[in-house]
């Protein structure tokens, strides 16, 4: 599997965008592991930066008073409390590809995508 970067995910925000970019090319190393080593440190790499991530999406929303605020951190809180699973799991050597891709896509396309760059439309109105 292989998830590609599209323009229309950008958020108008270079610093959130260049994160952006860059969990598609963690994703994308996750997806490329073939061996349990391997795959253990790409999904770990992944899950640090999305941390890293959350925090600077959400300190964006605050300084742009996004409306919807409180249900975005909910979501991160909710796919962060997912990855603590997911990492607990590795960190036992259980091996599941399959729901970490099934986050990977729904995270990574959906939420970008979609709740994402609804603080795009918040900031380009904002500024209007």
């Amino acid at each position: 599997m292989h998830i590609d970067w599209k323009d229309s995910y950008c958020i108008g925000n270079d610093r959130i965008d260049l994160q952006h970019q860059q969990l598609f090319a963690l994703a994308n190393a996750v997806f490329a592991a073939t061996a349990q080593p391997d795959y253990r440190i790409a999904a770990m790499q992944l899950y640090s930066y999305i941390r890293t991530h959350f925090a600077d999406e959400e300190a964006l929303m605050r300084s742009v008073n996004y409306p919807h605020y409180p249900n975005h951190v909910q979501m991160h809180t909710a796919m962060i409390s997912r990855l603590n699973s997911i990492s607990e799991s590795l960190g036992k050597n259980e091996f599941r590809n399959a729901e970490i891709n099934a986050f990977m896509n729904e995270w990574l396309l959906k939420h970008i995508a979609h709740h994402d760059t609804q603080i795009a439309a918040h900031i380009r109105q904002r500024n209007a």
